[in-house]
């Protein structure tokens, strides 16, 4: 074991710092090799493109007249327009992120079809075509990979710091084998931060609402020499707010919010032909967020104890009753070094090295009454991860490839402890208790490419192909005191000794067409692969790693002197070796369903049909269900199994519907007031695969409104909004507890109606 926690969960000990200095010395090594890399043609994107600008160069006005403009984006590990790629790909740019306030990762349901997130004691469970992180084990991986700056963020919980001060968004839809590899079965996530600029420039931004909430962030950039070869940019980001509800036990606030971020990039030319950016991040959180809520018992002729013992619950409600002070603390920071060169005759090397380091620890209270059945339980993640990734691009008129080698190195210490009051101070069992707890060390290796050759005008056809290499090893104990007969016993300490590799070739196929500059038809069959797992400080055996082979048609097009732009996409997937979750006694345990099938359709809209007018629409169908797979629902240990076939997947609702309209008002004005409705409907999802209705979201439709005002120097901004107008109690998961709880069905909430004002200025 590498590290003990010390008080309030953190590792009192830091036996990495070895390792720590090694990857440092690593990344360090690998920027000197590469700046002395020979030299060749600068490269054709101008880097120092104001960062308050979208990412082609134009302002933020309402439908300005000249159509929509191009969004370029980098999904193939190389810059493309987003009209000519042939993937499902949704791209934000920095003007709608700021006009529609993105904040969170809980904003992206509304700005790409076919995403739904279920968080949960503040993992981050993205799900893309019904396809995501099922599992809240210590050491489970996500289904949809998340990137900064092209460095892979492996945390699920470290993925919800990182949303400030943001260039573009990239949202890929679909298995990600070839380019992205591991842990990309449900599509890919990219978030390009905004870098530093040649001209002096800045923004702050100030919002304040309901809830007392306030959020600030901004930014100040600028060249540090005279010639503009060397740049800066800083950047931070300020969120605080009262509590959604309140824990009326203890007369304290809960799901409340107080977290700060800021980041740090230098960006350097030493020749025209090499560009290096080196960027810093750390963000903290300090809170009562991310609190259990209660509905009640799962089994009628299970009782929870805290009931039983005179306790109280508040069931489907934003406040609690409960004995235990939920706390959330967390803490993330890490350093990044991307390095591109322009080798000349086409080719360009580009190395990026990430190390990453995160904390989070959550006490909750499971049993959701206010009586002590538990201490309070006490979650512990602590990891350390380091990755590096080389790439190799070559272009020309007819033959687009790139190659990459990928290294990824994570250590993993984890804790669950649990102490049950009520069998020591009411049936004499003192100390009883449940502790899960130990480290998970994470190798991967992986070699890729992928070429794209214009085989005949206009026909493009791609190959891809990824070899993966996933090496896992456990270490732990599960420590039982007190309470548990044989064959377990009192004072039962079980070692975890697990190891385990697992390797996967992951191939792709593809062919597009473009009759015209203005429509591309494109299709293609990829496999995904994700990760076996080894729990932490869980015995549970290894759980293979998930396979899917996706096959999908789309079709873009550019309509009505740019005015109009249509996608569509259809799309079959055959899933097998699903990792599914389940809590089988007092133990969450992860396990391979059989196989599942998804078959389904997205339509995007985007429009400015005439001066200060934009529209955009999308809607997302899926069919996704089990067609094999046989299980015993945990709740019922004695009962039969049930065959699961026919059910639907887990947070995949049938229907998704986002529509959006922006309109500048004719009020004569010296500047631009603008009027913005969304709307965002999910037909009903279910949280669980035995599709329990106690365990499902119903349908349910948000509405949000704007009003904005920007000068007529396009320096000043003031808007008034309001987030979920009509107040909807929309839940984010729903689970059932441990049998020790009664079986309790324990769940969260999205955020009630948010409105208020933010104030903005930019130079």
């Amino acid at each position: 074991m590498r590290s003990e926690p010390g008080p309030g969960g953190r590792p009192a000990r830091m036996d990495f710092i070895g390792e720590e200095r090694m990857r440092f010395r690593f990344l360090l090594s690998s920027v000197s090799l590469l700046t002395v890399i020979p030299y060749a043609p600068a490269f054709a994107q101008d880097s120092h493109a104001p960062a308050e600008k979208g990412v082609d160069g134009t302002h933020s006005a309402v439908g300005d007249g000249t159509g929509l403009s191009d969004i370029v984006v980098t999904a193939q590990k190389r810059e493309g327009r987003l009209q000519e790629t042939p993937l499902a790909i949704s791209a934000v740019d920095s003007a709608t992120i700021d006009r529609r306030q993105v904040l969170s990762v809980q904003d992206l349901p509304a700005l790409a079809p076919g995403v739904s997130v279920a968080q949960h004691a503040g993992y981050n469970r993205l799900f893309i075509r019904g396809i995501g992180l099922t599992s809240i084990s210590n050491g489970q991986d996500p289904s949809v990979a998340f990137q900064v700056d092209g460095v892979v963020i492996g945390r699920p919980s470290a993925q919800l710091a990182s949303f400030f001060d943001i260039e573009r968004i990239e949202v890929l839809r679909g298995p990600q084998g070839t380019l992205y590899g591991r842990n990309a079965t449900g599509g890919t996530v990219n978030l390009i931060t905004r870098k530093p600029t040649e001209a002096l420039s800045g923004y702050l931004d100030v919002g304040y609402g309901n809830y007392n909430s306030v959020d600030i962030d901004g930014a100040i950039s600028g060249a540090l020499d005279k010639a503009g070869d060397l740049r800066a940019r800083l950047a931070f980001q300020r969120i605080t707010h009262d509590g959604y509800g309140r824990d009326v036990t203890l007369n304290t606030p809960i799901d409340d919010q107080n977290s700060w971020a800021v980041r740090g990039t230098v960006e350097a030319d030493p020749t025209d032909k090499i560009q290096i950016t080196v960027s810093a991040d750390y963000a903290k959180e300090d809170d009562h967020n991310y609190a259990f809520h209660g509905f009640g018992p799962y089994r009628a002729d299970v009782p929870l104890p805290g009931l039983l013992m005179g306790g109280t619950l508040l069931a489907n409600s934003r406040d609690i009753a409960s004995e235990v002070n939920t706390t959330n603390k967390r803490e993330f920071w890490g350093l990044a070094g991307t390095i591109k060169i322009d080798l000349g005759n086409g080719f360009s090397l580009q190395s990026i090295t990430g190390y990453r380091h995160s904390h989070r620890g959550n006490i909750t209270d499971p049993e959701t009454t206010s009586y002590p059945v538990f201490s309070p339980v006490n979650t512990v993640e602590t990891a350390r991860q380091f990755s590096e990734e080389l790439q190799v691009n070559y272009s020309s008129n007819r033959l687009k490839a790139v190659g990459g080698l990928f290294y990824y190195d994570e250590d993993l210490f984890a804790m669950l402890d649990l102490k049950w009051l009520l069998l020591g101070s009411q049936l004499g069992f003192p100390n009883a208790a449940y502790q899960e707890k130990g480290t998970v060390g994470i190798k991967s290796y992986a070699a890729y490419t992928e070429w794209t050759w214009e085989a005949l005008d206009h026909v493009h056809f791609t190959v891809g192909l990824r070899y993966s290499d996933e090496r896992r090893k456990s270490l732990g104990t599960l420590t039982i005191f007190n309470f548990l007969p044989p064959p377990n016993g009192a004072n039962s300490v079980i070692p975890i000794n697990q190891k385990k590799n697992w390797d996967a070739f992951t191939p792709k196929f593809g062919i597009d067409y473009k009759p015209n500059d203005n429509v591309m038809l494109y299709a293609s069959a990829t496999k995904g692969f994700k990760s076996g797992v080894l729990l932490a400080g869980n015995p549970n055996p290894p759980v293979d790693p998930e396979y899917i082979w996706a096959y999908e048609g789309g079709i873009k097009t550019t309509l009505l002197d740019r005015r109009l732009q249509l996608n569509s996409s259809v799309f079959h997937y055959d899933y097998t070796n699903l990792q599914v979750n389940q809590i089988v006694g007092n133990s969450i345990i992860t396990k391979n369903a059989a196989a599942a099938k998804i078959t389904g359709a997205e339509l995007e809209m985007r429009a400015a049909p005439a001066r200060g007018i934009n529209l955009d629409a999308s809607v997302t169908y899926l069919d996704a269900k089990f067609t094999s797979f046989t299980s015993t629902n945990p709740a019922y240990p004695a009962g039969p199994s049930v065959d699961l076939a026919g059910r639907r997947l887990v947070n995949a609702p049938k229907w998704a519907l986002n529509a959006g309209a922006e309109v500048e008002l004719p009020v004569g004005l010296p500047g631009s007031l603008s009027l913005r409705g969304d709307m965002a409907y999910t037909s009903k999802v279910y949280f669980t695969e035995f599709n329990d209705a106690a365990l499902s979201q119903k349908a349910v439709a948000i509405f949000d409104a704007s009003l904005r005002y920007e000068d007529a120097g396009n320096h000043w901004t003031a808007s008034l909004f309001v987030k979920n107008l009509t107040n909807q109690m929309v839940l984010s998961n729903k689970f059932v507890a441990a049998g020790l709880t009664g079986y309790a069905i324990n769940g969260g909430f999205k955020p009630p109606r948010l409105y208020g004002v933010r104030l903005g200025y930019k130079f």
